[in-house]
């Protein structure tokens, strides 16, 4: 049989090479990722996700929040995270209507306490330091559009234009999270790899012998993103709990996180030919391969409290904010805002220890959040808001516990006065815990 060690490895080879399949695919035919690094992807955690994105502060002993790596000094299991999402986009241009269907994974984390707390209890001591360290992958960006657009022009007749795009971004990272007595601080350092493809093609139908156009731009990106984090936890009962000889349960937290600006490089195939359907005759205009460049990728912050009662429940407020006007890519220049995020959420459980009731030990979520994203249209800088529902299923996995986490968004995206995207997301993961990694045996 094989021991955990071997099974979880096994596990991670596999999803790491269906997700790298997976992200490399085009999933969605959005108007909206035709700008900028296209559509960012939402790859917080379903459980901060639907208490509306807290994700500057939420921390939890059976799972990582990947927004701050602070939370790492939480975690008291080994966690295997899994996330995928689906969408339902009704978009509106102008007079045009569509409904798109697309998902996509999410994000994949291997998370494992360095600091084993069943050492401690086997050993009858307590210690007030742990570590743990993450590995993930998750999406960054996602571009996925297919636009055809008709025009009438004198003494040239119909022109047929179709664009389409594909491909993106995602990140490949290591974090650290430490924790003594009250404070945790973490670290995660990420790769960003992927490639995004553009292609135009431009027909003259009444032209009869007229050439057609076919420009494509393959851009490769390859940088480094680096994110520091630090949560606070103040028990507010701490002398009660010292009277009845008992834990604190009600603590306020606090927490922060700062992505540093940093760079990157990209390599450019670019293609530009004119192609007569009758003759078939190929003339290349223009042919570029390989051409380097180089980006600015700005940094990002955010800040978040949140209040925790034992396991009944939790209520938090966030605020996220990034300095995209400093984004630069010489190899598809575009002027992004800077953007910035708010949200809001809680999450309840009836009875954590209900016996009688398998739902009242299910926890709900629910939460809100609006905000700017930085790409400009028409002017116009998007804006999304949305509310945000959810909820967790405990289940027993060879004698350890695991979550089945669900999640749906209802919300509306728009862009300039034309372009609009109301839209229904939904969100499932899955958590497996195991705490018998880094046991220490002992013979007598």
């Amino acid at each position: 049989m094989l021991k955990p060690l071997t099974k979880y490895l096994l596990i991670c080879i596999l999803i790491t090479n269906v997700t790298g399949l997976a992200l490399a695919q085009p999933k969605d035919n959005s108007p909206f990722s035709q700008f900028g690094l296209g559509d960012f992807v939402d790859s917080d955690m379903p459980s901060s996700h639907s208490m509306g994105g807290l994700g500057s502060v939420y921390h939890d002993f059976f799972e990582a929040n990947l927004e701050n790596p602070a939370s790492l000094g939480y975690l008291q299991y080994t966690s295997l995270q899994l996330g995928f999402m689906v969408k339902r986009s009704s978009y509106t241009r102008v007079d045009e209507k569509q409904t798109i269907w697309n998902g996509n994974t999410n994000h994949f984390s291997l998370n494992i306490p360095i600091i084993n707390p069943l050492n401690e209890a086997l050993e009858r001591r307590e210690s007030e330091f742990s570590w743990a360290t993450s590995f993930s992958l998750r999406p960054f960006s996602q571009i996925g559009y297919n636009v055809s657009i008709d025009d009438e022009i004198d003494s040239i007749g119909t022109v047929q234009s179709n664009f389409r795009g594909w491909g993106g971004i995602y990140n490949i990272g290591w974090g650290n999270g430490f924790k003594y007595k009250n404070f945790a601080a973490g670290i995660n350092l990420g790769i960003l790899r992927g490639q995004q493809v553009y292609e135009s093609q431009t027909y003259f139908a009444d032209i009869s012998n007229g050439y057609d156009d076919i420009f494509q731009s393959t851009i490769s990106y390859k940088g480094f993103q680096y994110r520091v984090g630090l949560i606070y936890e103040h028990p507010l009962d701490l002398h009660a709990a010292r009277g009845e000889d008992d834990k604190p349960s009600k603590l306020l937290s606090a927490g922060i996180f700062v992505s540093g600006q940093s760079s990157f490089k990209t390599k450019s195939d670019v293609l530009k030919v004119a192609v007569n359907s009758l003759t078939s005759d190929v003339d290349t205009a223009v042919f570029v391969k390989d051409d380097p460049g180089e980006g600015i990728m700005p940094g990002a912050w955010g800040f978040g409290l949140m209040y925790r009662h034992a396991a009944d429940f939790r209520v938090g407020v966030d605020y996220q904010a990034n300095k995209w006007s400093l984004y630069e890519n010489e190899a598809r220049p575009y002027t992004m805002m800077d953007g910035w995020k708010i949200a809001a959420g809680g999450a309840w459980i009836p009875d954590a220890n209900s016996i009688t009731s398998y739902f009242k030990r299910v926890e709900y979520r629910a939460g809100f959040y609006t905000k700017m994203d930085p790409r400009v249209i028409d002017n116009t800088q998007l804006q999304e808001t949305a509310f945000t529902f959810g909820a967790a299923f405990p289940f027993i996995v060879q004698r350890n516990v695991a979550w089945m986490q669900f999640g749906f968004d209802i919300g509306k995206r728009t862009g300039g006065d034309q372009l609009t995207d109301n839209f229904v997301r939904g969100n499932v993961g899955f958590i497996f815990n195991d705490n018998a990694w880094f046991i220490k045996s002992k013979y007598e």
